[in-house]
């Protein structure tokens, strides 16, 4: 390897976390992931039932805006019953955009969690000596 390589992977590996226990370390990252899957299923319903409120709503809106088309006060309730429908809509995508962003946000955290462990672990066969360290 490189100079500047060597120097790179110890500034990497000096950043990972030194456990006293590898399996203490592996039950502490299984609860941390499971309790971020909790949050992401309650924001997963939370995100589902606004959603369906807003588009319920909204329709709900534009149907009493359009019921009587006749009277000069439908265009004024159709312009703001419109508007507040945009509004909620508005809402509603950015609440399914947060739960959106917050679901790759757990899954890249597990997939480094499995590769921090995976490091931990070839670190810990090295300091007990099950492995060579120079490839022979």
């Amino acid at each position: 390897m490189q100079p500047n390589s060597e120097g790179m992977r110890d500034r990497l590996l000096s950043r990972l976390p030194r456990p006293e226990s590898l399996a203490e370390y592996r039950r502490e990252v299984s609860a941390l992931l499971e309790k971020n899957e909790k949050t992401l299923r309650r924001q997963k319903w939370y995100a589902t039932a606004i959603w369906l409120w807003v588009v319920g709503m909204g329709t709900a809106l534009m149907l009493l805006a359009a019921m009587h088309p006749e009277k000069p006060r439908a265009a004024w309730l159709a312009a703001s019953f419109g508007s507040l429908a945009c509004f909620m809509l508005i809402y509603g995508a950015a609440e399914l955009t947060k739960y959106f962003i917050n679901r790759v946000r757990v899954e890249l955290l597990k997939e480094t969690k499995q590769v921090q462990l995976q490091v931990l672990e070839l670190h810990d066969l090295l300091r007990k000596g099950g492995v060579s360290s120079r490839g022979d």
